[in-house]
């Protein structure tokens, strides 16, 4: 099976021959740039010669043909600019990618950071959302509405494995389809890395949505056509009749009609240019998922429907915004835009036709773009997926047999961190009621593996991979309490704040909900003394176990420990860590057990601070 390190070799090679071609493209480039200085040159010159030989008509047509040429010549040379381009987007996609598997954050593309809110269940302990989180490293997507649905399906607390399931059949459907997936964004980047940045669809679904009063608008076209007509009636009988000027008061009424309800045009040109600006830039995009062919009865194929609907692609409505931006153009032109009013009510005419262009599109736009979301989601999970070939896809069973555990995972590291870094373990939980008491030296995993539980639960439920070789596990509601935020501006101590926090664990515990709850607790009451920490945390511990869930919970407390002879729902692990040549080691390896050993007395020494280690170590 390959590794993510023969996927970054591989993304290393193909950067390579990007780079080799677009340095083939870059000399075709400067040869057209002398070419056409060449033509421009040459023909200035051959058409001042023609025209003191031959006189000016000839001379006309030198200059002609000349500007032809340079035309031709400028033509294949913004294609090769253009390739040059795709290359260097191209080439930043692979090396993005690279990125990604090193955990380097810099080369990762930026992402619209939003932070969760304090209550929810388990956002910020898990850096599921911000710089350098899971969102900053999975975010391949091109609008910011699908950045956010991945954010969301990352942060959904609501359970919904139907949802989880289909979710990972259009990932796995993705993973393979590396072309598709690079092109779907190598068309986007040639638009998104203009200025204007990412594509905000709900920017154009706000617009669609203004309110116009279309009735109106007709009644007063309608008007405006009857006296255009009987204005051009009166005037050929004026001219080819015997016939007074009649004509120029139906004319008048005409033009004051106009007038008075011009402000029910005003905005035309700025209105067609606004949409055709914001739908051409998608355009791209829209035409390639409109023209790509996926195989029928697949989950892809029924996400990307709403693009192929017989008779009604997106294309054709590209087709007509362009045109009515060309005739709203006009106004631009005072004198155009004079002339065709007076003939006819040029600019009320394509409001009305506009407006009902708006409705039409306005049926249409969501549904293109909550297919578009949902795919550049999934691509971002499925991008993933193939940069980490080792990373599982989990098992999500809403019933499990019951000799099988709730929980269990073989292989299980951290997505967050590169696979360098990653020490993987193995865990199970094995029925209701059960707490895994993890304990523990500083520095020796124990917050970094409830954080790995966490996160790699999140993604599956986002329906994606997981790091982890093997992940099968039922539904779980989750909750986490690792990363307490006291407040100074609420008068809140980090004790009451984590008081706070884990009062709502309890009440989430007693909730009456079809899905259980797996809940992480990172160092109970660590805001307070020893003596009341250990009567509460021994008070809290037993109560959890009573409950309807599961949990991991970390202390540094050892006579907790001890709970596992009073409570058959807790068990003992721990991480350790040995001391060699005057320095730490940690193997960051889970074990079964209380933990026999302590470091706290042993980094104070190491680091010059007046303490002697007891005796007994």
């Amino acid at each position: 099976m390959k590794t993510s390190g023969d996927i970054q070799n591989y993304l290393q090679r193909f950067i390579e021959r990007l780079d080799r071609r677009r340095e083939g493209l870059e000399k075709k480039s400067a040869l057209f740039s002398r070419i056409r200085l060449g033509i421009a040159l040459g023909g200035a010159v051959a058409t001042y010669l023609v025209y003191q030989s031959s006189g000016s008509p000839l001379a006309w047509a030198t200059a002609l043909f000349f500007a032809g040429a340079f035309g031709v010549a400028a033509y294949f040379h913004s294609r090769i600019i253009l390739g040059i381009r795709k290359h260097r987007i191209y080439a930043g996609i692979k090396a993005a990618h690279i990125a990604r598997i090193d955990r380097d954050w810099n080369g990762i593309p930026e992402t619209r950071f939003e932070e969760a809110e304090a209550t929810h269940p388990f956002a910020r302990d898990l850096n599921l959302t911000g710089p350098h989180s899971l969102h900053h490293l999975l975010d391949t997507s091109f609008t910011l509405e699908g950045s956010a649905r991945l954010r969301d399906w990352l942060l959904d607390p609501i359970v919904d494995p139907a949802s989880s399931l289909e979710r990972q059949a259009l990932v796995r459907e993705l993973k393979p389809m590396m072309r598709f997936r690079d092109r779907l964004t190598l068309l986007s980047e040639l638009v998104t890395s203009a200025p204007e940045g990412r594509w905000e669809g709900d920017a154009v679904l706000a617009w669609l949505n203004r309110h116009i009063d279309g009735s109106r608008i007709r009644v007063v076209l309608f008007i405006l056509f009857g006296l255009a007509a009987v204005t051009a009636v009166l005037l050929a009988m004026n001219i080819f009749g015997d016939l007074g000027p009649l004509w120029l008061i139906s004319f008048l009424l005409y033009v004051s009609v106009y007038l008075l309800n011009s402000r029910l045009y005003a905005e035309l040109f700025d209105e067609a240019e606004h949409l055709y600006d914001q739908l051409n830039r998608f355009r791209p995009v829209l035409i390639f998922l409109e023209n790509e062919r996926f195989k029928a009865g697949t989950r892809l194929a029924d996400v990307c429907a709403p693009l192929q609907e017989a008779g009604k692609p997106p294309s054709a409505f590209l087709r007509t915004i362009m045109w009515l931006s060309v005739a709203a153009s006009t106004q631009k032109s005072e004198v155009l835009r004079l002339v065709l009013n007076i003939v006819m009510p040029w600019d009320l005419l394509f409001t009305v036709l506009l407006h009902g262009y708006k409705t039409r599109l306005r049926d249409r736009l969501p549904r293109w773009l909550d297919a578009i979301r949902t795919l550049e989601a999934a691509n971002s999970l499925a991008t993933f997926a193939a940069l980490h070939p080792e990373y599982g896809f989990p098992e999500i069973e809403p019933s499990r047999n019951n000799d099988e555990p709730l929980f269990r995972a073989t292989g299980l590291g951290h997505p967050l961190l590169s696979d360098k870094e990653n020490v993987r373990n193995d865990f199970q939980i094995d029925s209701i009621g059960r707490i895994a008491l993890i304990t523990g030296s500083n520095m020796s995993g124990k917050s970094t593996f409830l954080r790995t539980l966490g996160a790699n639960y999140a993604l599956a439920l986002a329906g994606g991979p997981v790091n982890a070789e093997t992940f099968a596990t039922r539904p779980f509601r989750l909750f986490t309490c690792l990363n307490v935020i006291d407040s100074v501006t609420d008068g809140i101590s980090y004790f009451y704040a984590e008081v706070k926090r884990l009062k709502c664990l309890l009440e989430e515990l007693q909730r009456n909900h079809d899905h259980p709850l797996l809940f992480l607790v990172d160092e109970i009451f660590r805001g307070t003394n020893n003596r009341e920490r250990l009567i509460g945390s021994r008070a809290l511990l037993l109560s959890l176990v009573a409950e309807d869930g599961v949990g991991v919970v970390s202390t540094h407390d050892l006579e907790l420990v001890k709970l596992e002879k009073e409570s058959s729902g807790i068990q003992n692990y721990h991480f350790r860590e040995t001391v060699e040549n005057g320095r730490m080691q940690f193997d960051y390896t889970l074990r079964p057990g209380p933990c026999p050993t302590t470091n706290a007395l042993t980094i104070m020494q190491m680091e010059g601070l007046p303490v002697e280690l007891p005796s007994d170590r």
